[in-house]
């Protein structure tokens, strides 16, 4: 199998969702989620899906398996997506084998193990007050 390549998914039957993510190949129509999508929640970062391919577009079938990661997504300002604050929680985020994305600039999004031992929504409820201050 190779390694993660952008692939074209749809998440409507009418096709008007369309984005391009990154995935790697697992088995025959079916990929682990390398980015999450924005058009449907309910799939997340290592996600397993299968997809039903047609003229280059890869329709969503169904979520094979999910990751087992817990996720955070927090909308910040300017000044905070852009902060040292941030750049240390991502550390962190990482330093607990956890995966972190920043879509659009301020949407953050945090996958984490279960049981990491990274008070996600307690360092950001501290880093966002210190903002809003």
């Amino acid at each position: 199998m190779p390694g993660t390549v952008e692939l074209h998914i749809c998440f409507d039957e009418q096709g008007r969702e369309i984005e391009v993510l990154d995935v790697t190949p697992v088995a025959k129509d079916t990929y682990r989620m390398e980015e999450t999508p924005i058009f449907n929640p309910g799939i997340g970062l290592g996600d397993i899906i299968r997809v039903r391919e047609q003229e280059g577009i890869a329709y969503y079938v169904e979520t094979v398996k999910k990751s087992g990661l817990v996720r955070y997504a927090w909308l910040l300002s300017k000044e905070a997506a852009a902060s040292r604050e941030i750049r240390s929680f991502t550390e962190r985020v990482t330093e607990h084998e956890g995966r972190w994305e920043q879509i659009f600039g301020g949407l953050l999004v945090v996958h984490l193990p279960k049981h990491a031992a990274l008070e996600a929504e307690l360092e950001m409820s501290r880093i966002i007050k210190h903002f809003e201050d």
